[in-house]
């Protein structure tokens, strides 16, 4: 691209950005020209206008007091927490030597076996709310609703979890606000991988910053369509020019393999209840199933509403428990929801 185009090309997204920022202050929603400049600018600046969006949150939303920091990751104390950032700052990923009790994982996949999804994928003739079957299912991915996750108690349990609001803290450096919450199963209905289905890389870019936690539900070898990252991608400039020079797109893996080596290519196998923490901003996918299913529960945590639509779960009151107490003492954590 000619070099004075591209100038332009960065003023009017900037204009659009710093527009776009100014509506959010006063509406808390951003406008669709305003999302898509964030995302333009993200692709021709490798990486950096994020980081200068989100080093601005942190100023202006610092961190939550934290009483403990204790849960599912077990009981945290500073040296792992420095470390867990450590290497997210330099992988992008952390698999966590804890998993989940499996009585829980059995409990999610009942939920995930008994509840209509929006199932999708070749087969379905549109989206359809379907109940999966797993000996015969008719659609390559069945993904639950965020108001059937959130009122589970097993959900709520892990959504008020300290150990992984704590991680997610740190990695943000800013006050975190949980924006996803989904559960999805992936089956090996196509002998295909599918675009919709998230089976080529991409990178993610709703918002200025986040980070992802994916709880695999069912053992996931290689067969079963497990969850695929490039090391190192989420890094500023982390991916190839050429690749962010197609834009918001899906990516073949001979085109991505060009650009980063064998080792680089980490492909998470394990058994259910495996707990593993990514920024999505690198190249990751879910690798095309087989043989037999996966589900995966995946919560996200960001610094910022602003960006792309955000789904909001809704949570009837009077809620009570740990997810009652983090409610009440953290409202930001929890801004995405709406309560009726």
């Amino acid at each position: 691209m000619n070099p004075l185009v591209e100038r332009l090309l960065d003023v009017r997204d900037a204009a659009y950005l710093l527009g776009g920022l100014a509506y959010y202050g006063v509406r808390r929603t951003t406008p669709e020209r305003s999302y898509r400049g964030m995302v333009r600018l993200f692709c021709r600046t490798g990486g950096r206008s994020n980081d200068l969006l989100s080093r601005g949150v942190s100023a202006l939303r610092p961190p939550e007091a934290l009483r403990a920091h204790d849960g599912v990751l077990g009981a945290l104390d500073d040296d792992q927490r420095r470390a867990i950032t450590t290497q997210l700052d330099r992988d992008g990923y952390y698999v966590f030597p804890q998993r989940l009790d499996g009585a829980l994982c059995d409990r999610l996949l009942a939920l995930a076996s008994h509840t209509p999804c929006l199932a999708q994928g070749a087969g379905v003739a549109g989206d359809a709310m379907l109940v999966i079957d797993r000996a015969a299912p008719c659609a390559v991915r069945y993904e639950l609703m965020p108001d059937d996750l959130v009122a589970d108690a097993d959900v709520r349990a892990l959504i008020a979890d300290l150990s992984l609001i704590t991680v997610a803290q740190d990695y943000l450096r800013a006050s975190p606000i949980l924006d996803i919450v989904t559960m999805w199963w992936h089956t090996a209905f196509r002998d295909q991988p599918d675009a919709r289905a998230a089976q080529f890389y991409h990178f993610d870019m709703d918002r200025p910053r986040w980070l992802k936690f994916f709880f695999y539900l069912t053992d996931v070898g290689p067969e079963n369509g497990p969850h695929c990252f490039i090391r190192g991608s989420h890094r500023t400039g982390g991916i190839a020019d050429e690749l962010l020079a197609r834009g918001y797109a899906r990516l073949d893996d001979k085109d991505v393999a060009k650009h980063f080596p064998p080792e680089d290519h980490i492909r998470f196998t394990g058994p259910k209840g495996t707990i593993i923490a990514e920024d999505t901003r690198g190249l990751h996918k879910g690798q095309h199933v087989t043989r037999d299913d996966r589900l995966v529960l995946q919560l996200e945590f960001t610094n910022t509403l602003f960006g792309g639509k955000v789904t909001r779960p809704r949570i009837k009151l009077p809620v009570d428990g740990a997810f009652g107490e983090r409610l009440r003492a953290f409202p930001r954590i929890y801004s995405a929801f709406e309560t009726c």
